[in-house]
């Protein structure tokens, strides 16, 4: 008995052995697994940072093939019954892709693709010569003559008609002087006191001292201000529109015969700040406090400092169809969104980034979140989960055909209509979504997806509500798409006054592109205007309101927005009274 219990004891402190034994290879082997994880993840990120930009595109006719499948498993009568009736080649709204998506303009809007049942003539990207708008150019005429013609000066020669054909011509250089001739006048001689003096002169009284006069500058000049508005003008767009820094402009002038320093850009540049920023605080004073919906991403912007740069943010609002606003701050935290956002009560369409979340713990901000981040995460799970992603592509597609169809419908039966058709939708994604959950690779991509839905879902629905809010946040991602093209081309702002110069002409830009307002034309004009406009209401000068402004202006103001070179045109030629005299 004793020794089948020392042997069990024996036997028991041999398997501690093993089972430590094994437990340290299990620790060896979880430290692996844990390395070669953060490797894959280096791995990932680095070929993340390298790979080029990727449409997220999925062809239309295989996601309408997916959906129908979709639909005969998680869908309803109610969706079955519209997607019967819908048009199955129609894109989401806004989003980047090409072949599966709408293309977005310029405003946010989206352009309409054509239907399945079109002539096929009709093609989506028509190809060929595109024809040209050449009205608005000015025609050179040359004349060309055969030289038989040209030797005997046309003699012996009829001429029956003519071969009219034309080309494009561009001529550098489009700068030049405006000279300011200002004529100096005194009053003419009473007549009769240029007569010869007399041989004995008589004491003569005192004359009065003639008053030179000589007319002031017009007020569509500054004073002291070497540059026009139209040249201040077009060195803005040139930087903060077309991205093309300000050495490069040097360049440029140069090669077309006059160089503009970049230091004398700069001079001007700060000057126009200085009569614009003033605009630009109005108009986001009048967003936080009137504005039914924000829209808002971030980006970074490397700004320069001692031995290295500093990355600052900067914050792009989309006010409804009113303004848009960009603003920077230091660091990309909850208190300084809330700072940005003091006094704003309403709908705020952005990501799902923590530092909004502040914003929303009162109920004073109200979180609506973007479909198409939603859509990214599966995109990205195509990869390893092609089959669940692309019908999980199928259905959010259809989501966004259903708000394109209500695009037109007046307010607000829109928001019955949009919620009606769109309701059914999210009841068979949340069906598909119970599916899924469970048979998903809890670290893989997919899972990462339906836990970004989880997450969001009830921000995600928050469309239905009104038919004012988006499906997608993509027109501020579209927004501070310049900024990142003009990193690759400036590298870094220089200083926090260079950030706050693009804070401020680029919202004017983007405003102007959001009422459809020539940028060049309106940054003219309110050059010229605003010095002699009052400070209390210089929110009359954003384009949401210079179409307005422009209609109310009195003559003395019309006056200013006339250009240096055309104010001879509306000038009555004066008579010299010595000249007519003589």
């Amino acid at each position: 008995m004793r020794a089948a219990l020392e042997a069990a004891r024996q036997r028991i402190a041999e398997l501690e052995a093993e089972a430590d034994t094994l437990r340290a290879q299990l620790r060896e082997v979880v430290k692996h697994d844990e390395l070669q994880r953060a490797d894959i993840e280096r791995y990932r990120d680095a070929y993340e940072r390298n790979r080029p930009n990727c449409p997220e595109r999925v062809p239309a006719p295989e996601l309408q093939l997916v959906f129908e499948q979709v639909l005969s498993t998680y869908g309803d009568a109610a969706v079955a019954n519209d997607a019967t009736t819908a048009d199955r080649s129609s894109e989401p709204s806004g989003s980047a892709s090409g072949a599966d998506d709408a293309a977005p303009t310029r405003a946010g809007t989206t352009a309409e693709t054509p239907a399945s049942n079109e002539a096929p003539d009709k093609r989506r990207h028509p190809h060929g010569r595109r024809r040209l708008d050449l009205t608005k150019l000015p025609v050179e005429r040359v004349a060309i003559e055969p030289a038989e013609v040209k030797a005997t000066g046309g003699k012996g020669f009829v001429r029956i008609g003519e071969e009219v054909s034309e080309r494009i011509g561009f001529r550098p250089g489009s700068y030049f002087r405006i000279r300011l001739v200002r004529g100096k006048w005194v009053p003419a001689l009473p007549a009769g006191a240029a007569t010869p003096p007399s041989p004995t002169p008589t004491p003569a009284a005192p004359e009065e001292p003639r008053r030179v006069l000589v007319a002031p500058l017009p007020d569509c000049l500054w004073p002291g201000t070497m540059a026009d508005a139209s040249a201040i003008a077009r060195v803005i767009i040139a930087k903060y529109d077309d991205v093309t820094p300000l050495h490069r402009q040097e360049h440029i002038s140069d090669r077309e015969g006059f160089a503009l320093p970049r230091s004398t850009q700069c001079g001007w540049l700060s000057a126009a700040y200085e009569m614009l920023h003033r605009i630009v605080t109005a108009m986001f004073d009048e967003a936080r406090a009137k504005a039914f919906c924000i829209a808002t991403d971030a980006t970074g912007a490397r700004v320069r400092a001692k031995g290295c740069c500093d990355n600052w943010h900067v914050f792009v609002f989309i006010a409804d169809r009113d303004h848009v606003v960009f603003r920077f701050v230091p660091k990309h935290t909850s208190p300084a969104v809330a700072t940005l956002l003091h006094g704003f009560r309403g709908y705020l369409l952005s990501d799902a980034a923590p530092v909004y979340d502040a914003l929303h713990r009162s109920g004073d901000v109200i979180e609506v979140a973007c479909w198409f981040h939603a859509r990214r995460y599966f995109w990205r799970a195509l990869e390893t989960d092609h089959a669940p992603s692309m019908q999980a592509l199928a259905i959010i597609r259809e989501l966004f055909r259903v708000d394109r169809e209500c695009h037109d419908i007046a307010m607000p039966v829109r928001t019955e209509v949009r919620a009606q058709q769109a309701r059914p939708v999210l009841a068979m994604f949340d069906r598909w979504i119970e599916a899924h959950r469970g048979r998903a690779d809890p670290r893989g991509p997919l899972r990462t997806a339906i836990g970004y839905y989880d997450n969001q879902r009830k921000a995600l629905h928050r469309f239905l509500e009104d038919g004012r809010l988006r499906l997608d946040n993509n027109i501020s991602e579209g927004a501070l798409r310049n900024l990142v093209l003009g990193g690759h081309n400036w590298q870094w702002f220089a200083n926090k006054t260079g950030l706050a110069w693009y804070t401020t002409f680029r919202s004017l830009i983007a405003s102007c592109s959001l009422h459809g307002l020539n940028p060049q034309d309106y940054l003219e004009q309110v050059l010229r205007l605003a010095p002699h406009w009052p400070v209390t209401q210089v929110l009359d000068l954003s384009p949401k309101y210079w179409a307005r402004t422009l209609a109310q202006l009195s003559t003395a103001q019309r006056e200013i927005l006339v250009r240096p070179w055309e104010l001879s045109a509306a000038v009555t030629p004066l008579v010299d009274a010595t000249a007519t005299a003589a």
